[in-house]
This record gives C-alpha cells, structure tokens and sequence, in this order.
C-alpha cells in the first residue's frame, strides 16, 4: 500500500452515508467525499466539508450515520485497517449547508469537529487547486474518468473501503448537458454510487471534474399477466450517469466557507481599538 499516490489515498477521501428508514426498515445508502477548503479570515483556518448530494442527505433532521477508519497513533500518516469508527446522530442539521439552487443536486456537511487530530480519524482531503475548470484540453468527449463509492452498497466491509470505477466521458464537457452543469459518462453507475466523486487525468493531475448524482435508467414493459390489466415494468441501468460539474461543486464551496467565516467571526469579533488622533 503507497498511501504517497492519488489513486491509493482516493480510498480515504470517500465516507458512506447511512440514512436509516423512518420505518426503521432498511435504510438509503450514498457516497460523500471530503474536501478542506480554506476560510480566508485572519486566523487562516480551514474547513472540512462532506460533499455529497441532497438526495442523499434526504432530510438533516433524520439520523445520519458514518463510518470511518482509525488513524494509527504510532504513525499518523497510517490508517488501522479494519478497524472503523461509527458515528450516528441526528444533531447534523446545524451543520448541514445545500446549494441554494433548488434543481441542483448538491450538498455537504461541516465535519471539521469530526476530523480534528485528537479524534483520531483517518482520511484525506481533496484540495480546491483540485477543481477543474472545465478549460482543461484533455477534458474531451471520450476521455477517461474514474468515480469511487459504495454501488449498491457493495464495499470492502473488513476494511471499509469503497470501489473504484471508471468510464468514459460521453457528451462534450464544453456543452452543458440538457443546458445545465453537467456531462454524461458511460459507466456503470448504480445507485449508491450518488454523491461519488469524479475525476480524470488532465495536465498531468487528477482533478475532481464532478460528482455523480442520477443514473439512467431503462424501463421496458412486460406483457400484462393473466390474473390482471395492470402491466409489470422493469427497470434496467443503462449503464450512463449524470455528474454535475465541478463549477457547480465550487458554487457549494465558496457558500458553505463563506457562511462558517461570517459565523467564526460573530463568535471570535475582533477587538475594537480606541482611535487615539
């Protein structure tokens, strides 16, 4: 394990998001990333935020559970494999923030507490020089992406970690899809896999490109049964996914830090200095 390469520490930037049924029977499941973004205040702090999609979250009043790894306290820059750590609660609603746009599928948690050194909590961050801008060149109808979560709920449960996936861009990144912020890739997408994190290979980095929020899906009519008039659907994934482009991902960032700083600021106001001309 080289935890020194992207392609190895993309297995600790992920979270599963567990959102039990009102009915206590079943629950959703989805994916969230960690990204830590700047404040830009006086203090230089920073903030660690759980992006994933609003659908997934559902409702930041229900009970939301996450699961993490544990750091190693011999060596800090080690995960303990298999051994996770469970947090469960419904006080997130306070820290929840979703993109203001009610038809864009985005929104993220402020974990910061979460992750701070003292917890004990392994993971790594994606960084804001990691957004594409979506000028990149290589950033073409076919060109390769990779996408990491939990597809219907399939993940290394010992471990707890996620999948990792790939696929092939398949609109034009530089046309708006149906005229809104996002491309199609062709891969494997199925649910559980919302709120994934998107990238590709460009300018000789990985950039975060978007992040996945629906799945196409097929349905085809099956021929009415004897016993009666109705007919039975099915639905079968296509094999497309719809991400959100990392513009919009941004959009989310600037907002939830903006917010966090104007609330750090009422909390900690500077001192006012008397004027002594």
């Amino acid at each position: 394990m080289d935890l020194s390469r992207f392609e190895e520490q993309i297995f600790w930037s992920t979270v599963r998001i567990t959102i039990p049924q009102e009915s206590g029977k079943g629950a959703s499941i989805g994916t969230g990333f960690i990204f830590n973004a700047p404040l830009n205040d006086p203090g230089k702090h920073s903030v660690t935020l759980l992006i994933s999609n609003k659908h997934v979250y559902v409702d930041p009043t229900r009970p939301i559970i996450l699961n993490f790894t544990r750091r190693d306290p011999s060596n800090l820059e080690r995960p303990l494999l298999g051994q996770i750590t469970t947090l469960q609660g419904n006080e997130f609603q306070s820290l929840y923030i979703e993109h203001p746009d009610p038809g864009i599928d985005l929104a993220c948690l402020n974990i910061s507490i979460i992750t701070q050194p003292e917890k004990g909590i392994f993971y790594k961050s994606f960084f804001p020089e990691m957004l594409a801008d979506y000028t990149e060149k290589e950033l073409v109808p076919g060109a390769e992406v990779w996408f990491i979560g939990y597809p219907e709920n399939r993940f290394d449960t010992v471990h707890n970690l996620p999948i990792l996936r790939h696929g092939h861009i398949a609109s034009v990144p530089a046309i708006d899809y149906n005229g809104k912020k996002q491309i199609v890739i062709d891969a494997q997408v199925f649910p559980g896999s919302s709120g994934s994190p998107v990238f590709a290979a460009l300018g000789g980095k990985y950039k975060l490109i978007g992040v996945v929020t629906e799945t196409m899906i097929r349905h085809e009519q099956l021929q009415a049964m004897p016993t009666g008039n109705v007919a039975l659907a099915v639905q079968q994934v296509l094999g497309l996914g719809i991400v959100l482009k990392s513009q919009l991902v941004k959009e989310l960032i600037d907002l939830a830090t903006s917010r966090i700083r104007e609330a750090l600021m009422l909390e900690n106001p500077e001192p006012v200095t008397e004027d002594q001309s």
